[in-house]
């Protein structure tokens, strides 16, 4: 009698501890299936060469290093407040402490251009960044202009399904799927495979994009 007196009363602790951990460990998986998705579309390999596009603090890409740390990533922003080795030590803490600063090659662009070497990569990543160009036709141009005859660039996109007036970071809107299609259509681009990757369920969601030039 006693031993069912203390499980009662231990009972809604344990519901509690369970309410407290379960959106953590809920709101982790979300974020590793996300990365997964991606990983299961770029199928990155030691010989790539990868540029990623609007890399800012490195969040994005240095999740995506854990599982292939040898490679020198080229980063490149127009934001050096922002994107530069300060913040990328303090993401490396946070995400992946088996890579080494020294495998970032940091570039600076400017709104029209990335300033990377031409036909020089494999694969270009690109992260909510195309809603961002002012100038999407002269950056995209240059975009192709760095890949390798052959070469892919992945996107992946916050996309909505009503128009919002702003994104809150860049002040540009964030772009419906048919309107984001377009971009690239006009633009040269083919989209060779695509797999959603978030739905925050709120008129916002994610899809990653492989892309070759047309």
């Amino acid at each position: 009698m006693r031993n069912i007196l203390i499980i009662k009363l231990l009972f809604p602790i344990f519901l509690f501890g369970q309410k407290v951990q379960d959106p953590l460990v809920a709101n982790n998986a979300i974020k590793q299936a996300r990365i997964d998705t991606i990983l299961s579309v770029l199928k990155i390999s030691n010989d790539d060469i990868i540029a990623d596009i609007g890399s800012g603090k490195g969040y994005n890409l240095i999740r995506l290093t854990k599982y292939f740390p040898s490679i020198r990533y080229y980063v490149e922003d127009i934001d050096s407040i922002a994107c530069n080795r300060k913040n990328f030590k303090n993401s490396i803490k946070l995400f992946n402490s088996n890579i080494s600063i020294d495998n970032f090659i940091f570039t600076y662009g400017t709104p029209t251009s990335t300033n990377l070497p031409k036909n020089k990569f494999t694969k270009v990543i690109m992260i909510a960044v195309v809603h961002e160009f002012d100038n999407r036709s002269s950056m995209l141009t240059d975009i192709k202009s760095i890949l390798k005859p052959g070469g892919y660039i992945y996107i992946e996109e916050p996309l909505v399904i009503k128009k919002v007036k702003k994104d809150k970071g860049c002040n540009n809107p964030y772009l419906t799927e048919p309107e984001f299609k377009q971009i690239l259509t006009d633009n040269g681009l083919e989209i060779e495979e695509e797999k959603q990757t978030n739905n925050t369920g709120k008129n916002q969601y994610r899809k990653f994009f492989k892309c070759r030039k047309g």
